[in-house]
């Protein structure tokens, strides 16, 4: 490993955009004098951090941190150049091939917009699940429609996955009234598998609360994974409000009952509401 010449680096400086990125990428992944680091990647390794990259820039979204939003998007972009680059290394593709994939397949999918022939009368997203179901049938050996969504996913995600592709082929609710209707009836069920004192019942009972909570969501265009997130950072807003009260007061933890946890609780929640006792 060794820097770069002036004269290099000096072309590069004059590069802009997505032509500068990813000739910072060629040299740090050049095999005699590149970074240790970059070299020694592959897919597998960087898998990691394209979910840990997107994650952050949904947390940037969700705090409206426009700065935030710019920086995350610069280091997703940095995953897709680099895992890219590792494909053009290994002869298998390269952020062109990339590039144009989506490119086409946003075409493709858009037949309303870009093929003049097109005369079904229909909306974006339904043209959209249905080139993609007839893409996907192509692509594939597998028969049964649901094992063809991926499984190293996260479990919210492949939940709401499947209820989509079930969707998508009319198995699904009328309206969040029936969702609603379906999760007094798991709770229900839940509570007769405590009564059992099933243990593996209640498991079974408790997932299929949990994957009726996600259609729910799906049924209110609401992003589950959001919506957790949300009720994560509004959980620990109230229970830090709830630590500073007891450490300003000069109170200790282990003197509260669960009646006294009770009362604070509903104080910080009514202060956040903006209610007065």
């Amino acid at each position: 490993m060794k820097k770069i010449s002036e004269k290099k680096l000096t072309e590069l400086n004059k590069l802009e955009s997505i032509s500068k990125i990813r000739k910072i990428i060629q040299i740090l992944r050049d095999p005699i004098n590149g970074c240790p680091w970059d070299l020694k990647q592959d897919y597998n390794s960087l898998a990691p951090y394209s979910i840990e990259e997107a994650y952050e820039l949904v947390d940037a979204i969700e705090n409206n941190d426009i700065e935030e939003i710019k920086k995350e998007l610069g280091d997703l972009l940095l995953q897709v150049i680099l895992i890219s680059q590792v494909a053009d290394d290994n002869g298998d593709f390269n952020f062109d091939d990339v590039a144009n994939e989506i490119s086409k397949k946003i075409i493709r999918r858009h037949p309303q917009i870009f093929d003049k022939n097109y005369k079904e009368n229909d909306f974006p997203q339904e043209s959209w699940e249905k080139i993609k179901k007839l893409e996907e049938n192509k692509s594939t050996n597998t028969k049964n429609t649901l094992d063809q969504i991926e499984k190293n996913i996260p479990t919210l995600l492949r939940s709401l996955k499947i209820q989509k592709k079930a969707a998508s082929l009319n198995f699904d609710w009328e309206n969040e009234t029936q969702v609603l209707n379906k999760i007094d009836e798991e709770i229900h069920e839940l509570k007769d598998a405590f009564k059992f004192d099933d243990k593996k019942m209640i498991e079974e009972e408790l997932g299929d609360l949990f994957f009726t909570i996600i259609n729910l969501s799906r049924h209110l265009n609401l992003d589950p994974e959001q919506i957790i997130r949300k009720a994560n950072k509004k959980f620990i807003a109230r229970f830090n409000q709830m630590e500073n009260f007891i450490e300003e007061n000069k109170l200790k933890w282990h003197n509260l009952n669960k009646h006294d946890f009770k009362n604070l609780w509903k104080k910080v929640k009514n202060n956040q509401r903006g209610i007065n006792e």
